[in-house]
């Protein structure tokens, strides 16, 4: 996948596969959101995210970006502080 590529996007504050974007209700088919509306931004392949996007939609993760490793989890919870 080059790093312009993508297969989700965000549309109203959530995730959609580029095939489940939602469909104009009918008789407001000329408000339909597409990957090239305005308000739609695509999650490219070479984004960076916390997690993996899963579609609000569908349930589909997508993994296809860089997901970031979380520094909690190599961290013990101690503190330092020794108690007797």
């Amino acid at each position: 996948m080059k790093s312009y590529d993508f297969d989700a996007v965000i549309y109203d504050g959530e995730v959609y596969c580029v095939e489940c974007l939602p469909q104009a209700p009918k008789g407001y088919e000329h408000q339909q959101v597409t990957i090239d509306s305005d308000e739609v931004s695509p999650i490219f392949a070479d984004s960076e995210w916390d997690y993996a996007p899963v579609c609000g939609a569908c349930g589909m993760v997508h993994d296809y970006m860089t997901i970031l490793q979380s520094d909690d989890d190599s961290h013990d919870d101690d503190d330092g502080d020794e108690t007797d």
